[in-house]
């Protein structure tokens, strides 16, 4: 018995680093793939960055399935994810 998994809007922020292939929204979704919380991306908005001088600090808002028992917190766990919340 297959049960489908709900999608959950989540406002994130992480870091992209310069230089990472493709454009800023591709380098963002590199990142959030990259959770193993996250089983799969629906949307995804860039909503603001911010560059440094070796990483692109970005913004978004974006629709994901989590995987099996994970929960929006486990994002932030990951590497290059500063925070992670359910976006209301």
């Amino acid at each position: 018995m297959s049960m489908e998994l709900a999608v959950t809007r989540v406002a994130v922020k992480l870091w992209v680093p310069r230089g990472a292939a493709g454009d800023l929204a591709g380098g963002a979704r590199a990142v959030l793939e990259d959770a193993q919380a996250v089983d799969r991306i629906e949307t995804l908005d860039v909503t603001g960055f911010r560059p440094t001088a070796t990483d692109i600090r970005v913004d978004l808002d974006a629709r994901v399935v989590l995987a099996p028992e994970a929960d929006v917190a486990a994002i932030g766990d990951a590497f290059g994810v500063l925070d992670a919340e359910v976006d209301a």
